[in-house]
C-alpha cells in the first residue's frame, strides 16, 4: 500500500518494499503536483497487486539534468544564463540522449 504526503509544496509517494536481502525498506518519491503523485500511487498499487512491481533504482539522464537545473541553476545562475542553459539542454542534450538510447 502506498500513501501520499505533502511536504514543502511538493507531494511524496511513500511505499514499502522488500529488497534482495529480504529486508523491509521504505521508499519516498517526490512529485511536483498531486496529480502526478496520485498517478504514481495507483501505478505502484496496481503493479504490487499484479506481482510485477519493481523499485526504481535510477533516474534517466533527462530527469537528472532537469532536477539539477531546478535545484542548482535557479539558485546560482543569472536569469539569462539560466534561460540559455535550459534552452541548450532542451534543444540538444536531452534530444541527443533520447535518440541514442532508443
Amino acid at each position: 500500500m502506498a500513501s501520499i504526503r505533502e511536504r514543502n509544496g511538493k507531494f511524496n509517494v511513500i511505499y514499502s518494499y522488500t529488497n534482495e536481502k529480504g529486508e523491509r525498506k521504505q521508499k519516498w518519491e517526490t512529485y511536483e503536483t498531486k496529480a502526478e503523485a496520485k498517478r504514481r500511487k495507483k501505478e505502484i498499487e496496481y503493479k504490487k497487486e499484479m506481482g510485477s512491481f519493481v523499485v526504481r533504482k535510477c533516474k534517466t539522464l533527462d530527469e537528472l539534468i532537469t532536477e539539477y537545473v531546478a535545484l542548482y541553476g535557479k539558485e546560482n545562475w543569472a536569469l539569462s544564463t539560466y534561460e540559455g542553459n535550459v534552452s541548450l539542454i532542451n534543444n540538444y542534450t536531452i534530444i541527443f540522449w533520447m535518440m541514442t538510447c532508443y
